[in-house]
């Protein structure tokens, strides 16, 4: 289904955005705090997941910022997309799920926060949904990006908490606990991503996705999908004519 081409820069210029955010980070030199306190009060492994974290994640905005200019023609600048998003209706709801991660790690108990940090990401459920996707350069380039992508948040997900959750799961009332926490949050992130892709979910959709109308998706599928990814993305998007030639834009 084609969409406009407007559609198809906003969800990039507010995902480019998202990406941006360890830019911002290390700008702010909040790295160089976290490396004056290792041997101290931070562990050498918790540095090791944050710089692991940062080259995945700047990796993502390099190749969503280049297939953003590759269909629109604009320069970008992460800065500027920053200062924009924080203003726009779904940076609100990412407000929200930082808030609630932070009551968690404030108040809660080990296993709801490891709880609340399991959904971080998203999984890369919404770069699941993009893998598949066929049709001219644009498509290749997105879907490449997206193995690329959801491999790098699977990969978060096991320093993130999920891991650490599993280990926590001893009974039933363990798992009701970690269950609805986990339902909370992925209600934040789904709204926040219909929001940002336009509103593609009816209101009747998501309230019938929050009641559990939906196909569980297990983590084999999920790394299946990246099985298989190019070698050198940067050198195949350089490669490619620009605009990016493209099916699914109208």
């Amino acid at each position: 289904m084609k969409r406009p081409h407007s559609e198809h820069q906003a969800w990039l210029r507010f995902q480019v955005a998202r990406e941006a955010r360890n830019l911002e980070e290390i700008a702010s030199h909040r790295r160089c705090e976290l490396v004056s306190r290792v041997d101290d009060s931070v562990s050498r492994e918790d540095l090791i997941h944050q710089l692991t974290e940062d080259y995945q994640e700047v990796r993502h905005y390099a190749m969503l910022a280049y297939i953003y200019e590759g269909i629109s023609g604009e320069k970008v600048n992460w800065k500027e997309l920053r200062d924009t998003a924080k203003g726009a209706p779904w940076y609100e709801l990412s407000r929200r799920e930082h808030t609630k991660w932070a009551e968690f790690k404030e108040k809660g108990q080990d296993l709801e926060l490891a709880a609340a940090l399991f959904t971080r990401g998203g999984g890369g459920a919404v770069f699941y949904g993009l893998v598949r996707l066929k049709g001219r350069d644009y498509e290749t380039l997105l879907a490449e990006a997206s193995k690329i992508t959801l491999r790098d948040e699977l990969e978060h997900g096991a320093s993130e908490g999920r891991d650490e959750l599993y280990k926590m799961i001893h009974s039933a009332q363990h798992i009701e606990i970690a269950k609805k926490i986990i339902a909370e949050m992925s209600l934040i992130r789904l709204e926040m991503r219909n929001e940002q892709f336009s509103h593609v979910l009816s209101e009747k959709r998501l309230k019938e996705i929050a009641e559990g109308a939906l196909e569980p998706l297990n983590l084999k599928e999920m790394l299946d999908a990246t099985s298989e990814t190019v070698k050198d993305w940067f050198q195949l998007y350089h490669d490619k004519a620009k605009p990016l030639s493209t099916v699914s834009i109208g």
